[in-house]
């Protein structure tokens, strides 16, 4: 049986539900209709970490908005698919066309969508408030709230164990 840092150790591909991973999961309704959504700057430092150790992000969300496609760009995230009703069929074909392995990806989800594509990756993630059966499917769940860290440790946890991870004081 595998280590957690054995597995992360491994990952090339890392996959993000959106709502209740990056952000609270709440969505903030002004009075013309507009939906707003709240980042970390902290967790996007994370993601930047990743993507400079040569790991692959991709965002997988079943909403679509254009804030996620601007956030998205401003960290430099390539592989965003939003519109999603089927997570795992999204994250297979991107693992495809990178041939990669099961094995060599991770997924960070919170919710039951989430929940076939937890079960095949190689590293799987989420928080700490998603449903039982989810968390004991986990490899790592986070201890902070999502939208308030809990990105930012399972990226350093990763980089900090993958043999490309840049130093987290590294620029």
């Amino acid at each position: 049986m595998d280590t957690i840092e054995q597995r992360a150790a491994r990952i090339e591909l890392i996959g993000f539900d959106v709502d209740g991973t990056l952000t609270d999961g709440g969505l903030y309704f002004g009075d013309n209709g507009e939906v707003m959504k709240r980042f970390s700057v902290f967790d996007g430092h994370g993601l930047r970490r990743l993507i400079q150790s040569g790991i692959t992000v991709a965002w997988i969300t079943a909403r679509s908005s254009r804030i996620v496609e601007t956030r998205a760009r401003d960290l430099g995230i390539e592989h965003v698919m939003q519109g999603v009703k089927d997570k795992r069929t999204a994250m297979d074909g991107l693992r495809s066309q990178l041939s990669l392995q099961w094995t060599q990806c991770a997924f960070f989800g919170d919710d039951w969508p989430d929940f076939p594509v937890l079960r095949e990756v190689g590293f799987a993630a989420t928080t700490a408030t998603a449903p039982l059966q989810m968390r004991a499917q986990a490899h790592w769940i986070a201890t902070r709230g999502a939208g308030h860290g809990a990105a930012r440790d399972l990226c350093d946890f990763i980089a900090d164990h993958h043999p490309r991870g840049k130093p987290a004081w590294q620029p």
